[in-house]
């Protein structure tokens, strides 16, 4: 859902017909293949600190899966009896959470742990999805509850617990940090999406940019956290907060820029429209910097380790999209 988001945001921008301007000069980081598990195309979602990285592929069967690249091999995580799994995250224990079919179809949060694949239930309702797994083993996501609203849910020693909403329907959970603040996004009362920080029970709202669309995706052990916002002119910039204080991170020419990922060190990277098309970019000391991709039109940075190397995808001169690391 998190994806689902802020691809309408992205498109909602390219349609306001704001012109792009000039990009910032690509960054020296070197971007790496990770391949693919036999079919056209992979993504990564996230990396721990020892460069493990996990995101989803498709096989050579045209199934999508789960998989975890290390050490230059990319493994398949899938376990179960469904058709399509993708693992959104992992933590220094090399615990994975992410999705996976069911066999009886439904969706499902799961985690992968050596060679078991734990279903961790819903709230009720047939869905739900685990974006975000800490050091603690604590897993927030979303997932449906009886009357088939998405909502915000940390999982624990066996158990999910909704965290509620911001006065509307619905919210999702999209990143944690060691400490167990919880990040995401709400429905409000006026039925505007609000980024919140759930904080020992309490669920604050973090604001916008001006406009009335907003989510956070990551927070790191300082309690800062990123993610998009529409501003008073009603496009979606990637934000950063702190103390009570959203900025602007700005764009890479485009109207469009959105922030997924932010490590200890306060390195932020995401997605930016820029004059050639959708690209990654890296912002640190003030300043959004593109990384270079594969050689296609679009890329993706999506996690940002504390050593400084990202993970996400980006596409080939050919057109595919394979997952990638720059280091």
């Amino acid at each position: 859902m998190r994806r689902i988001l802020i691809l309408v945001i992205w498109l909602t921008a390219i349609l306001v017909g704001v012109q792009p301007v000039s990009a910032k000069p690509a960054l020296a980081l070197a971007p790496v293949d990770l391949g693919t598990l036999g079919g056209n195309f992979s993504s990564a979602f996230d990396l721990n600190n020892h460069t493990q990285v996990v995101g989803f592929s498709q096989t050579a069967s045209g199934e999508t899966h789960a998989f975890l690249w290390q050490a230059g091999e990319m493994t398949d995580l899938d376990g179960r009896a469904g058709t399509f799994s993708r693992a959104n995250a992992i933590n220094r224990q090399r615990q994975i959470v992410g999705i996976s079919q069911t066999a009886s179809g439904e969706f499902h949060a799961v985690l992968w742990e050596a060679a078991t694949v734990t279903d961790l239930g819903t709230l009720g309702g047939a869905e739900s999805n685990a974006f975000d797994i800490n050091d603690k083993g604590q897993v927030v996501g979303y997932s449906q509850d009886i009357s088939g609203n998405f909502r915000a849910f940390l999982w624990e020693a066996g158990a999910m617990i909704d965290l509620g909403t911001l006065g509307g329907c619905c919210s999702v959970a999209n990143g944690l940090n060691r400490q167990g603040q919880v990040v995401g996004f709400s429905t409000t009362e006026a039925g505007e999406t609000h980024p919140f920080l759930w904080d020992q029970g309490t669920l604050i709202d973090l604001g916008t940019l001006g406009g009335e669309g907003s989510g956070a995706n990551a927070i790191n052990s300082r309690t800062q956290v990123v993610g998009q916002s529409t501003t008073d002119a009603g496009v979606a910039h990637a934000f950063l907060s702190e103390d009570g204080r959203m900025t602007d991170l700005g764009t890479l020419g485009g109207p469009f820029s959105s922030a997924l990922s932010i490590n200890r060190r306060g390195q932020v990277v995401g997605v930016s429209d820029s004059p050639t098309g959708p690209q990654a970019f890296l912002w640190q000391a003030g300043q959004m910097t593109a990384l270079e991709g594969l050689g296609g039109f679009f890329s993706r940075a999506a996690a940002i380790n504390d050593h400084g190397h990202v993970a996400g995808q980006s596409t080939l001169a050919s057109g595919q999209s394979h997952a990638t690391l720059w280091r």
